[in-house]
């Protein structure tokens, strides 16, 4: 279980793509390691630093539009660069 712990790590991030972060789940039934990758739009939201918040910006003046419809940028940006698939816009 220490052993366990101890390897849970947060992911580098690739190309300035935030990767993974894993965690433990330990109980009297279950011992277990997962990985969490969060959806491309919800880190895309959740981007607070200076330069994401300017990038957030500069994009909103480009397209004339709202903070959510950059951030929707943003996500579909970090989709093509994991090589995942498009962000639905709903």
């Amino acid at each position: 279980q220490k052993q366990m712990l101890a390897s849970a790590k947060k992911g580098q991030k690739v190309n300035g793509i935030p990767c993974y972060t894993e965690g433990v789940v330990m109980g009297s039934n279950l011992n277990a390691l997962f990985r969490s990758v969060p959806p491309s739009l919800y880190l895309a939201l959740g981007m607070t630093e200076k330069d994401e918040k300017a990038q957030r910006r500069e994009l909103m003046k480009a397209h004339d539009c709202s903070e959510l419809e950059a951030a929707f940028m943003v996500a579909r940006e970090l989709d093509r660069r994991r090589g995942t698939g498009a962000v639905n816009e709903t």
